[in-house]
This record gives structure tokens, sequence and C-alpha cells, in this order.
């Protein structure tokens, strides 16, 4: 069989191609095989990437068992927590493009024949499948998976025996309003994550994996198995020699990534109550295969799907009491009628075919389709004149009291001045907190405004507030919010003409966000100017991204 590497490796004119290899250790036999990279997203800072270097290895030993050659690289892997409420959080979604970047220039430079994406966390996956995508090569995903979450019975804010990182955030707005001790705080920083892997609760890192695993770019059953568990190095193993099935039966990733593997991603996300930044990631998927999605789309393809899943913060359930109880394929079996299930998978085999061995073990944790635990979707895209491209909220994080809101605005030109004001006591209940410029150009880098949710929360003004922004948040926020307003602020969107005072509705369950009796063409009269500047990859990023509603990509081909 011929592979595409074969064209840089055969005949006089490739001898210096082989003797590099050879340089390398590889046997003249080796070379003949089909050469299969590992992006790998190794690194020390991550916890949810610590466990990669092992699970690398077995990668490489499940392509050699099949046949296959294996090579390694490496590729950026931020880390959301430690770079969250500061400078920092501004480049982790320009991250993703670059870890695309990665993907696509070593898999051409090098005429790899296929690859496994080695990565765990929240754009660390999306910016692997973007850079798959482009190149469309025969391709399968596995992540680190999820950490074991801290145990607290006593005092759980949320209402079960578990409790993840997104905790501590939420514990310092407690410690603020006196509800908990130093010593209790404490205890919560030293115990809420107690493992390596990817943050326990349904944040955007365990999203992604859940929904490549709904893509069917990943193995039946991996995305939910605990970091620290014996099973993910099997896993990983199987992962190598699939990819080597894969290479030789020529099914190439957008064999497997079509719009319909989207769809059921779209779904899943739903029933599953998981990251309004899935939204942002599988448009940018989208785009990186020339697969027409909109977010429009992600309305009407949720339509009538009910959140099934009740996972922090929706729900007292973390990923390890999902994994127990049958992970996404036991999920996706219950919802089976709801789903696209001919797609093709990385197994070979169909989704309907897969699901044949899917079982749900716990129907308290992965509720029947009969008994939904919010009869609402977990996604909801809201329009109105706020936002007329759209924004993304979750409705299954929201609390049934804030579903209708309606309050006076509080505007904060950024997020160092919202958490200012907000630790400052100046946020009242029955306000909506405004925090614009912080999109994808005008933050740049669309950063998460995770902190000032999660102090609202703690500050027990979770349903008492909304906040909205054409920021983003994460998969680990609840409370009542609104983020990916588009126009954004530096687009001269509407949310750059509000003013203190502003009477502002936020209607969940029917999709609508309106500033009411305000004539915003009045008020563009004095033009808005955002004056924030930047220099570095941020000044190209702010330059070429589109908007949130459209995946803030960076555009890789010409429209047609």
């Amino acid at each position: 069989m011929s592979y595409r590497s074969h064209e840089i490796l055969q005949g006089p004119g490739y001898a210096n191609v082989r003797a590099l290899y050879k340089a390398d250790g590889y046997a003249e036999e080796e070379l003949k095989r089909p050469i299969i990279g590992i992006a790998n997203a190794y690194n020390s800072i991550c916890p949810g990437h610590i466990v990669l270097r092992q699970m690398a290895e077995r990668i490489r030993e499940g392509i050699q068992a099949a046949g296959g050659m294996p090579i390694e690289f490496g590729t950026i892997g931020a880390c959301d927590g430690i770079a969250m409420g500061h400078e920092g959080m501004r480049y982790i979604l320009p991250a993703r493009e670059m870890i695309a970047n990665d993907v696509e220039a070593m898999v051409q430079a090098h005429r790899l024949d296929g690859i496994v994406l080695l990565g765990s966390c929240d754009k660390i996956i999306p910016g692997m499948l973007i850079g798959a995508m482009r190149v469309n090569l025969p391709a399968i995903f596995i992540n680190g998976g999820p950490s074991l979450p801290g145990h607290m019975a006593d005092g759980n804010p949320y209402g079960g025996e578990w409790i993840d990182h997104s905790c501590i955030q939420q514990s310092e707005g407690a410690l603020q309003a006196e509800k908990i001790t130093e010593k209790e705080f404490k205890w919560i920083e030293d115990n809420a994550m107690p493992t390596v892997g990817s943050c326990a609760m349904l944040g955007t890192a365990n999203t992604m994996g859940c929904l490549a695993e709904a893509m069917g770019i990943m193995l039946p059953g991996s995305a939910t198995i605990p970091a620290v568990y014996s099973k993910r190095m099997a896993a990983a193993y199987n992962s190598g020699k699939a990819i080597v099935d894969l290479v030789h039966n020529n099914i190439r990733i957008q064999d497997i990534i079509t719009k319909r593997a989207l769809a059921n991603a779209i779904m899943v996300n739903s029933a599953m109550g998981g990251s309004t930044n899935a939204v942002l990631h599988l448009l940018a998927i989208a785009h990186s295969g020339k697969i027409n999605l909109t977010i429009d789309d992600f309305e009407t393809i949720s339509s009538g799907i009910q959140h099934l899943v009740a996972m922090i913060p929706a729900g007292k359930y973390t990923l390890f009491d999902f994994f127990e109880a049958g992970g996404v394929q036991a999920l996706m079996k219950e919802m089976e009628e709801k789903l696209y299930v001919d797609a093709l998978t990385c197994t070979g085999d169909t989704l309907y075919e897969n699901l044949m061995h899917a079982e749900n073990r716990s129907r308290e944790v992965i509720h029947a389709i009969q008994n939904p635990v919010h009869k609402r979707a977990g996604i909801k895209i809201l329009y109105g004149n706020i936002a007329p491209n759209g924004a993304v909220t979750k409705p299954s994080a929201i609390p049934e009291e804030a579903v209708h809101f309606c309050g006076k605005a509080k505007i904060y030109e950024s997020e160092e001045s919202a958490l200012t004001g907000i630790r400052n006591g100046e946020v009242q209940g029955g306000e909506v907190v405004v925090i614009r410029n912080e999109g994808p150009k005008g933050g740049p880098g669309m950063p998460e405004m995770y902190k000032a949710m999660k102090l609202l929360v703690g500050l027990g003004l979770g349903s008492k507030v909304c906040l909205i922004t054409d920021g983003r948040f994460s998969g680990s926020n609840n409370g009542c919010f609104v983020g990916h307003i588009c126009p954004e602020a530096v687009d001269d969107g509407a949310i750059a003409y509000l003013q203190d005072g502003d009477m502002i509705s936020v209607d969940v369950e029917n999709g609508k966000i309106d500033a009411i009796d305000v004539d915003f063409e009045e008020r563009r009269k004095k033009k808005y100017i955002c004056h924030q500047k930047v220099e570095g990859y941020l000044y190209q990023y702010a330059k070429n991204v589109t908007s949130a509603s459209k995946g803030a990509v960076i555009p890789t081909y010409e429209n047609e």
C-alpha cells in the first residue's frame, strides 16, 4: 500500500529524508510503514496535561503494534484556570488558532499519513481539531481525562457531596460575605482538586472532550475516564491502534466530522448543559472544514432537546458521576431518537452500531428523555436590539427565578473595573451588570468573565443580578449571565451605547435580550471609541479575528 509519506521517502532524490529519519534511530523497515504523528500538548503547568507524557508512550505502542511508525511533536497548552482574571486570559482563545497552526504546519511539512491528537483542556481540544480539519487526513483525538472531584458533604454550595476547582472562586465571594471562615476557605483551596486531570465539573475542557466523542472522532467511552484511572492508558493504546486502521481504510477526519456530526455534538451539548464556549468552537471547527454552520443553526438543531444531566455547575454531579453512569455513550443512547445515528465514527462503524453497546447505569445522573432535569435546553441563543447578531447563555445553569430578568444597567468598561466594583460592593440586587470591550477584537482575545460571575454567586447575588458582556464565560459559570453579545462594542455594537440606568430585559425562555426605550441610532451620533492598545500576537489577532457569532476564527480561506 502506498502512503502519502512515501512521496518523500522513495528514490535517490529523497535519500536525504531517509537519512534524517535514520539519524533519529528509525530502521529501514519502519520507513515503509505509515508515519503517524502524535500531536502532544504535554506540559507541567496545566494539571490536565501532566498525564499526557505517559499517555503518549502508550499511543506509540499502539501505533507500533498496528504496524505504523509513530513520531511525536509538541504544541502549547495554556491553562484557563491559571490565566483567569488577569491579562493572561486575553491569550487563551487566541491560543486556539496557534495550536491549529502548529498541527497544520507539522503535518503538512512532514507529509504525515495520519495523526493522533492528544490534549485535554479548553482551547487545546478545538485547536487540534481545527488544525486536523484543515489538512483532512485520518485523525483521532484522545484527551487526558477529568480529575477526581473533592469530597465536601457539609455546606456544599452545589447541593451534593462533591466539589471542583470552580468552587474556589465562588467561595471568595462567600468569604467576603462572611458566609464562610478563612479556615474553611483554605480547606476548599487545598481539597477542591485532589488529582491531576481537567477540572472535574462540566467546564469547557470536559465539554469539548465529550463533544469530540459525540462527533465520533474519539473512541467510544474515552472522554470521561478519570485521568488517574488505568483505563485511560488502555484508551491511549487503543487510539494508537485505531489511527493505523483509519489510515489503511483512508477514513479522513472530514469523513467523520460532517454537518451531521456537528449537529449531534450540538444536541449532546444541549442535553448535557455543556459550556457556552462550545458554540465558538463548533463554529470554528465547521469553518475549518468548510461546513456551512451558523449560530442560527444552534437554536434550530437544539430545539426540543432538553437538559438530561445535572452536572456542576448546573447540578450536584461531576464528570466522575457521569463516567460511572456510562458517560457520553449512555447519554446518546437515551437521546438516540434525536441523533443522526448513521454518522461514521473513528471505529469505522456508525454511531448506531457503537450505541448498541451503550448502557445507562444511573437514571439519577443521566435522566431519561421522558424525565428531563429541565424542560429547557442547556444552551440558548438570544437576539434583540442589544444583540442583533446573537448572544449565548446557558439556561441549565440559570436559577429558575432569573430566567426572566429585568433591571437597570450598571456599566463597566472592562473586566478589571467590574471586579473592583463588585469587590467594593457597588453592585446591588436587581441590576444588570454590563461588561464591555471584552470581545474577540475589543479585549482583545475575548477573555472570560468567570471571576465576576463567580464572585456575584458567592455574594448571594447569582439570581438577583444578571451579567451581560461581549466577552465570554467559563463552562463552570452559573447564575444569570449572557455572553458573546454581537456585534461587540469595538464593532459599533449596541452594547457600546448602553448607559447606566438603562432598563434591560433578559428573557432566556423566549430568547430575547433588549434595552427598553433606548434609541441606539440617536446615541450613535456620538461615535463610541474603544481606547484599547495592544502589541505582539494580540495586535495581529485583533486585526484579523471574526466576530464571536462566526466562531472568532482567523479566516484561513476566502469565502466564495
